[in-house]
């Protein structure tokens, strides 16, 4: 595989360059504006040719990136189907896989910090953005938007592996990655469970008392899905 991580000297963001070293198909994650020479630099000297622009959360500088990368590589701009912009070529959603070349990731809506956010497992890593940094959760979550977030991770780090590497959107004290091992002991995020029963236990986290039926949701929304539309949903879940 090939693979490079980037970062800007300037702001300390991270991207990412994902390629197929037999199609030469790559695709790029989170580039910014400070990144693009970097990255077009790599492209070049690896004969690659990108396919795919994604970004683990919207902000102006990666839809300015995007815009140039687009122009100079013909590559297409793929974001969660919540963000309402123009210039997204692609608007994906959980579960989804990305092809490029023989390569494939799959997409995992994550929301937390904003609610388009994404993270992407590719091999073994997963590229988190401001998700999962390097030393935990970004520290302006707060309150029911961390926990629900928690939870999320809860279930969605029980499917891989703990040895699996967690690559951030912004590097941290020179640190670059971590792993899930690293992310569950720094949060006591543990194993096994669902994510209501995660919800109960991290009640004393939230503003209101109002656990229990947010825990009802959870079970009643992962119902849902396990029976999915036009079947035989029972009358009470």
């Amino acid at each position: 595989m090939i693979f490079r991580q980037i970062c800007s000297e300037k702001e300390g963001s991270l991207a990412y360059i994902l390629g197929d070293p037999i199609t030469r198909e790559a695709v790029v994650i989170d580039v910014a504006e400070t990144h693009l020479p970097a990255v077009e630099e790599f492209l070049r000297s690896r004969g690659l040719q990108l396919r795919l622009i994604l970004v683990t959360h919207w902000n102006v500088s990666h839809e300015k990136a995007a815009e140039t990368l687009r122009e100079n590589w013909g590559a297409r701009l793929a974001a969660h189907e919540s963000v309402d912009a123009a210039s997204v070529d692609m608007r994906i959603r959980d579960e989804d896989v990305l092809y490029f070349g023989e390569e494939s990731l799959r997409v995992f809506h994550t929301p937390g910090r904003t609610p388009c956010a994404l993270t992407y497992a590719w091999n073994d890593r997963l590229f988190t953005g401001e998700t999962i940094l390097v030393r935990g959760l970004h520290p302006k979550l707060r309150g029911q938007a961390k926990v629900r977030l928690l939870a999320r991770l809860h279930a969605l780090l029980e499917r891989f592996p703990e040895e699996t590497l967690l690559y951030p959107g912004a590097e941290n004290q020179g640190r670059r990655l971590s792993s899930i091992e690293e992310f569950r002991r720094r949060s006591q995020l543990g194993t096994g469970g669902d994510s209501a029963g995660f919800l109960q236990r991290y009640s004393h986290l939230l503003p209101n008392k109002n656990v229990a039926k947010q825990g009802e949701k959870v079970r009643a929304e992962k119902n849902l899905h396990r029976y999915g539309p036009g079947k035989n949903v029972p009358a009470s879940l």
